[in-house]
C-alpha cells in the first residue's frame, strides 16, 4: 500500500483482524457512479473485487458489484489514461494489463475511497485525499444510521492553494513536500505531534477546504481526530460510491501529450540512451545527454497545444538549473518555468504555456554526469 491514511487506518484495521475473524455473513453490494463530466478509469484493489482491478466508467455511467465479508480494500478513480499496457493514467497509474490493475495499487495523485466489510460485525470505511483531490468522492450508505460522507464540492479543487496545483490536481502538502511534519510520520507520528496549526498557511488551506467543502473526509494521516473521517457501520449495508458528487469536477482531464511522439536532442550519451526513450512510458529505459552543459531533450506534440503540467522523472544524473520551453517552430522558445535549485527525484509542477513543441534546456548538471531521464512527460486537456 501507498502511504495514505491507509497507512495508518488499515494497519488499525488489519490488527484488529487478526484477534477478531470476521463474522460469517453476505456479500456487500458496492455501486460506483461517474458523475463527472469526463470518463473516469476505477482501480481497485484487491484485484479480486471487480474487473481484475480496472475498468472504464463513461460520464453518467455505473457499475455494480459485491465485496465478500472479511474483504479490506481501496478504490480510486484514474483519469487520462491511455492505451498503453499497464495504462499510463494522469492520476492513479497502477501495474497489471491494459486497464486492469491486476493487484497493484495507485500513484499516490490520487483521491480513495477505503473499507474493511465486516470486522466483528462492523464495516470501517472512509474517503481519503491524504495524497491528492483528483476526483471529488461521495460514499452513501443504505443503513440510514450511519455517516454517509456523500458531499464533496469541486470547490476544493479550485481553491487549491497554488503551490499544490498541479494541473488539474490539487496535491497534498504531504505528496508535494514529503517532510516528516506533512506525512505526519517520525517525530510527527502520532495525533498529539501531528500538528496542523502548526504547519505553514497553505498546508493549512489544504485541510481547512477539505473540511469545508469535503466534511468528513481524511485531510491528512490523523484526520480521523480533527475531522472525523473514519466511520463505522453494522454490517449489512450497501455502499455507493460516487465520483464528483455535487457536479463536474476538476473539467476535462488532462493526457500525457508527449507520449512516444517525435523526440530530439542536442546530444545522447551513446545509441542505446536515445530520446525517444524519455517518453515512451517505459520506466526503465531512459535518454541520457553528453557529459557537459548545456543540453536539451525535446518533444514534437504535432500540433500547438495547450500544456497545464510537466513531469520529469529523472535518472540519479540530473538538472541542479534548467528551463522548461515552448515553441511553435522548434526554433524560438518561450520559457514557461526556469529554476536554479533543482532537487531530481521525480519533479511534477504545473505550468501554463502553449507550443508544438515542448524542451527541457539544462544549463547545470548536479552531478559530473550528463542530464539522463526516465520519462519527459507533458500534459496538457485530451482533445
Amino acid at each position: 500500500m501507498h502511504r495514505s491514511s491507509s497507512s495508518i487506518w488499515l494497519s488499525v484495521v488489519v490488527a484488529a483482524s487478526v484477534w477478531s475473524l470476521p463474522l460469517p455473513g453476505r456479500a456487500t453490494s458496492f455501486t460506483v457512479r461517474n458523475n463527472c463530466s469526463y470518463t473516469v478509469y476505477p482501480g481497485v484493489f484487491p484485484a479480486s473485487t471487480f474487473q481484475n482491478g480496472g475498468w472504464t466508467l463513461a460520464p453518467g455511467a455505473s457499475s455494480t458489484f459485491t465485496v465478500p465479508s472479511g474483504s479490506i480494500g481501496r478504490l480510486w478513480g484514474r483519469t487520462g489514461c491511455d492505451g498503453s499496457s499497464p495504462a499510463r493514467c494522469t492520476t492513479g497509474s497502477c501495474g497489471g494489463s491494459g486497464l486492469q490493475c491486476a493487484g497493484t495499487t495507485g500513484q499516490p495523485n490520487t483521491s480513495l475511497f477505503e473499507w474493511n466489510i465486516n470486522a466483528s460485525g462492523t464495516d470501517w470505511y472512509d474517503v481519503s485525499y491524504v495524497d491528492a483531490v483528483d476526483n471529488p468522492i461521495g460514499v452513501a450508505i443504505t443503513n440510514a444510521s450511519c455517516v454517509s460522507p456523500a458531499a464533496c464540492s469541486a470547490s476544493v479543487l479550485t481553491s487549491c492553494p497554488a503551490d499544490l496545483k498541479s494541473g488539474s490536481i490539487c496535491l497534498s502538502p504531504c505528496t508535494r513536500y514529503n517532510t516528516d511534519q506533512f506525512c505526519c510520520r517520525g517525530a510527527f507520528g502520532t495525533p498529539a505531534t501531528c500538528v496542523v496549526s502548526n504547519w505553514m498557511a497553505s498546508a493549512q488551506t489544504y485541510v481547512n477546504n477539505l473540511h469545508n467543502f469535503c466534511p468528513r473526509q481524511y485531510s491528512y494521516a490523523y484526520d480521523e481526530v480533527a475531522g472525523g473521517a473514519l466511520q463505522t457501520c453494522a454490517t449489512g449495508a450497501s455502499y455507493t460510491i460516487t465520483f464528483c458528487p455535487s457536479g463536474s469536477g476538476s473539467g476535462t482531464p488532462s493526457a500525457n501529450l508527449a507520449l512516444n511522439r517525435p523526440t530530439a536532442s542536442s546530444s545522447n550519451e551513446s545509441a542505446a540512451f536515445g530520446p525517444g526513450l524519455a517518453v515512451d512510458g517505459n520506466g526503465g529505459t531512459r535518454w541520457s545527454s553528453a557529459f557537459s552543459d548545456p543540453q536539451w531533450i525535446r518533444v514534437d506534440l504535432g500540433t500547438s497545444r495547450s500544456i497545464n503540467r510537466v513531469v520529469l522523472r529523472w535518472e540519479a544524473a540530473f538538472a541542479r538549473a534548467y528551463q522548461i520551453q515552448t515553441s511553435t517552430d522548434g526554433t524560438n522558445w518561450t520559457t514557461i518555468r526556469s529554476t536554479t535549485t533543482g532537487a531530481g527525484g521525480v519533479e511534477d509542477f504545473a505550468v501554463t504555456g502553449t507550443g508544438r513543441f515542448v524542451r527541457m534546456n539544462g544549463t547545470a548538471r548536479a552531478t559530473q554526469f550528463g542530464y539522463s531521464l526516465w520519462e519527459f512527460e507533458v500534459y496538457g486537456p485530451t482533445p
